[in-house]
């Protein structure tokens, strides 16, 4: 049994959170159990195929927001006796931490190997939450949690290829499983039902509104799309605060090709997908895996992704790739998909192959198993600062 610890409220509508569950319900398809350490809040009720263990609730949360506060600092110290306590009743075979902070938790309850899993870089995130202050110091202090908790765990693992270039030669990529959903509604159906015109293009974005996504660049794009298509709309669906986005598209005279929808039910996923007629995936930091980007792919959306958005996945033939933050090719590539219906068809047919090729419940399990596999783990060099690592060792009760 596997004892999975993330420091965050589960389950909600957000990459990271999707890609847990994600992870945990293809170990449970595969009949390996586990089970999942969090906040005690999410976003809606889920009934998952693992056992969800919750933090007591207090200090009282409810912030689905990323990023870091005095508040989840709180949270996480409990996470470190809660991480103690159920590992000493649960006796796992080992704990697998999401992000840092579970890390440094897990790491801390000091009960048995872990095993850490990336999902960002704290090291080029950690400055975009703070935009007020100096980039390098918060920068280096980002970095020196990556690189401590690299030395320590077991071994460590990144959803993405590019991530786990930024972490070093002795992290592995773990594919996330993903897979191709069911057809959603019909255009016209779903349209109506989001009170959209049903004859202009409609660009999707569907995530949050954290300035690592790199999301401006996405208001300057439908500014100029809408030279060409006069009533293009970008249609935002999201559980942030819409209210930095508004003033953008304000600011660049193009409030009314705004859309803001709430992403919050599997029943507004499908409908802002089958509304719209292509997906733009930026990302201004490196390293995270933008699941949203898996999430398109398996709902038959042709898209148009930044380079840095891709983290390094081989996906140059399941959409269509424009360089980073600029907005005159974001606005090239969609007029010429939008005038393109095979062009179209032909992304969403390599999208479902990619998935079906490289997001498999099998290429995660057996990604996982190999992970885990004492015998294919090599141990570091010991140095002063870096403990052999233990493969050997099973859980310890201290």
């Amino acid at each position: 049994m596997i004892l999975h610890v993330a420091c965050l409220p589960f389950p909600s509508h957000q990459g990271t959170q999707a890609a847990i569950a994600a992870m945990l319900g293809a170990s449970a398809q595969n009949g390996r159990p586990a089970h999942l350490l969090v906040y005690a809040h999410g976003a809606y009720a889920l009934d998952a195929p693992y056992e969800i263990h919750r933090i007591g609730d207090f200090p009282r949360v409810r912030s689905l927001r990323s990023g870091p506060s005095w508040a989840k600092i709180a949270l996480d110290a409990r996470c470190i006796a809660e991480t103690r306590k159920l590992a000493r009743r649960l006796r796992p075979q080992a704990i697998i931490a999401h992000h840092v902070e579970a890390a440094l938790a897990a790491l801390a309850a000091d009960v048995g190997p872990v095993y850490y899993i990336a999902h960002t870089s704290l090291s080029a995130e950690l400055p975009i939450y703070f935009p007020r202050l100096p980039t390098w110091p918060l920068s280096a202090t980002g970095g020196a949690l990556e690189r401590y908790v690299c030395r320590r765990a077991e071994r460590v693992a990144a959803v993405a290829p590019s991530l786990a270039a930024i972490l070093g030669s002795d992290t592995v990529y773990l594919p996330v499983p993903w897979a191709r959903q069911s057809p959603g509604p019909a255009r016209n159906v779903a349209r109506a039902a989001l009170s959209l015109p049903r004859d202009v293009p409609v660009c999707l974005y569907a995530g949050n509104l954290d300035r690592y996504q790199g999301w401006e660049t996405l208001i300057e794009a439908i500014a100029e799309l809408r030279q060409t298509e006069p009533g293009a709309r970008l249609l935002v669906a999201t559980e942030s605060d819409p209210a930095p986005a508004r003033r953008d598209a304000a600011g660049r005279g193009v409030a009314e090709a705004l859309e803001i929808r709430r992403l919050d039910s599997e029943r507004a996923r499908a409908l802002v997908h089958g509304a719209s007629d292509v997906a733009w995936i930026p990302r201004r930091t490196q390293g995270g895996l933008p699941i949203k980007m898996l999430d398109v792919f398996a709902r038959g959306v042709p898209v148009i992704a930044m380079e840095r958005a891709t983290a390094g996945l081989p996906v140059e033939r399941a959409c269509h790739v424009v360089p980073d933050q600029d907005a005159h090719a974001l606005r090239r590539a969609t007029e010429a998909l939008l005038g393109e219906p095979k062009a179209r068809e032909a992304l969403r047919a390599e999208a479902f192959r990619y998935l079906a090729s490289h997001h498999s419940t099998s290429a995660y399990v057996t990604a996982l198993r190999a992970l885990l596999d004492s015998q294919a783990i090599t141990p570091r060099e010991a140095t002063p600062h870096a403990p052999r690592r233990r493969a050997e060792r099973g859980f310890q009760a201290r």
